[in-house]
């Protein structure tokens, strides 16, 4: 991942002192260790203001050695995703654990060698049947760790094809024959995998769990610092790395309740404990998970007085929606579910990109509302886009983690995800200024059949997790790539790069958007 993010940064033309740089989240293990930790070295060295230029992979060393420049540079905007989040978890677990101090009577008060595992557990015949020697007691959680990570590498390197071929066999294998040692004491402290919600997390002696391990203090910093959304109110768009919604799905889009039912007004700004948070069944958190970047104004044919209006209803958007404040809803929602439910499946429910954009195309305005929408598209309460409007204006999410669904990019929705750890394409959004009247948004010529519906039922593929095989993409973007309002992109041709150009944002905005791709390698890279 860590080069093709610079070779896309590179066909881009990517000035580190010139523009600023936003990345939607699952920065990290996507590819190898190293390669996660030189892309934190990049990022946090641009968080730092040190501008480091990549150098070409084919320049030789004095060259290498010239394109690394230390100057000011703009600085790099981030979200968290899921799996920077585990990654952060294992790190904040680590940095507890390792200064934990444990006094043993002594060695005797345990015993040295213990019956093997299949005595202990039935189930477990198939595994080794030496007795197990819990060796000497160790005194600190540094200690502990070291001595159980040395361990699993002995068993990997000695039995590849056994119980320390998967990380999670072995450590469940070590926790049980740990059982009446002075182990077991260590081994409490240890957290195992949750159900439900939290049953990808804490995978020990997993990608995330060695990424956590071996970063650099600088790069848990940069981590920790990551927020769950950025707010961008001059252009009137967010990032964030799985989903917001446009409303509490559990009522009407026009409840008097919803953000967007009602024009705001500059009492609404307080932050303050809404009545639906206490029904609400996860925690949820105030905005100081939200981070505010304001580039340069926008030039808008809008009074002052509607943009602050924008601005309030768009911070009620994050602050009133209970499931935007949900944190594991933000970094892995995929779909809303009948009742409400988000979920992080694809294949059930009603993708919540279809549900902003039928909520969006509503938007009338605060004075003169008028129907936006020309297109008809109906939320999970069948409430059509040619419905009353509502007392509104659009705002657009930017955003990742779907990749079973390709480029996904409609009129308020863009959603990034283009494959790259399978082998498929790393894919940007470019946004700049507009200079001369040529460069707004056209559609660009249209390569293969452009007839069919941009929202085909996502029931086709299954999606249990981002990590989809090759046969979940079987469904709307296996042939083509749609963007909504212009032609599809034939992804028979796979060609090295390709550039397009969508719409994005307000109708007299002067932001030119384009979409930048390039093909990732089939293997696992740097």
């Amino acid at each position: 991942m860590n080069a093709s993010l610079h070779n896309l940064l590179s066909t881009v033309h990517y000035n580190p002192h010139k523009d600023t740089l936003f990345l939607a989240g699952d920065i990290l293990a996507k590819s190898t260790e190293a390669g996660s930790l030189a892309i934190l070295d990049f990022l946090s060295q641009h968080r730092q203001g040190n501008c480091y230029v990549h150098p070409s992979a084919d320049a030789t060393s004095d060259q290498q050695s010239a394109q690394k420049k230390q100057a000011a540079c703009k600085k790099v905007y981030a979200v968290r995703g899921n799996h920077d989040q585990m990654i952060v978890q294992w790190r904040a677990w680590r940095e507890w654990f390792e200064g934990l101090q444990l006094t043993f009577p002594s060695a005797q008060s345990y015993p040295r060698r213990i019956p093997p595992l299949a005595a202990l557990n039935h189930n477990a015949a198939h595994t080794s049947s030496a007795s197990y020697d819990a060796g000497p007691p160790v005194g600190t959680g540094s200690q502990f760790l070291a001595l159980i990570e040395s361990e699993w590498i002995r068993d990997r390197t000695s039995d590849p094809t056994g119980t320390g071929a998967d990380p999670q066999e072995w450590v469940d294998t070590m926790r049980k024959r740990a059982v009446g040692t002075w182990r077991e004491e260590w081994w409490r402290r240890i957290p195992q995998p949750g159900k439900g919600r939290a049953s990808k997390d804490f995978l020990m002696l997993g990608d995330h769990y060695w990424i956590a391990r071996d970063m650099k203090p600088e790069h848990a910093e940069f981590l920790f610092s990551l927020p769950l959304v950025i707010h961008v109110p001059s252009e009137h768009f967010f990032l964030v790395h799985g989903g917001l919604l446009p409303s509490d799905p559990r009522r009407p889009a026009d409840d008097k309740h919803q953000p967007l039912a009602h024009p705001p007004s500059p009492g609404d700004d307080d932050n303050g404990v809404l009545d639906d948070d206490y029904d609400y069944d996860h925690p949820i958190l105030d905005l100081g998970s939200v981070q505010t970047a304001i580039p340069r104004s926008a030039s808008l044919e809008l009074d002052d007085e509607v943009e602050v209006l924008r601005v309030l209803q768009e911070r009620a958007l994050l602050q009133d929606v209970p499931q935007n404040r949900d944190p594991w809803a933000v970094l892995n929602m995929r779909s809303v579910r009948k009742g409400g439910k988000v979920s992080r499946r694809g294949d059930k429910g009603t993708p919540w990109a279809k549900i902003w954009n039928g909520q969006m195309k509503r938007c009338g305005g605060f004075k003169n509302a008028s129907a936006l929408a020309d297109e008809d598209e109906e939320d999970i309460h069948g409430e059509s886009a040619r419905a009353d409007p509502l007392p509104c204006y659009p705002s657009t999410v930017v955003y990742g983690h779907a990749a079973s669904r390709d480029l996904d990019v409609r009129r308020w929705t863009v959603g990034l995800d283009t494959g790259c750890l399978y082998g498929r394409r790393l894919t940007s959004l470019v946004l700049s200024r507009m200079r001369h009247s040529h460069e707004k948004y056209a559609p660009s010529p249209t390569t293969g059949d452009d007839t069919e519906d941009d929202e085909e039922d996502q029931s086709s593929y299954e999606e249990d997790d981002e990590y989809a095989d090759e046969g979940a993409f079987d469904g709307v973007n296996d042939q083509f790539a749609r963007v909504a309002g212009g032609s599809a992109i034939s992804r028979r041709r796979r060609p090295k790069s390709w550039t397009r150009m969508i719409r994005f944002g307000d109708k007299h905005s002067d932001v030119a958007a384009k979409l930048v791709s390039i093909k990732c390698p089939k293997m696992a890279e740097p």
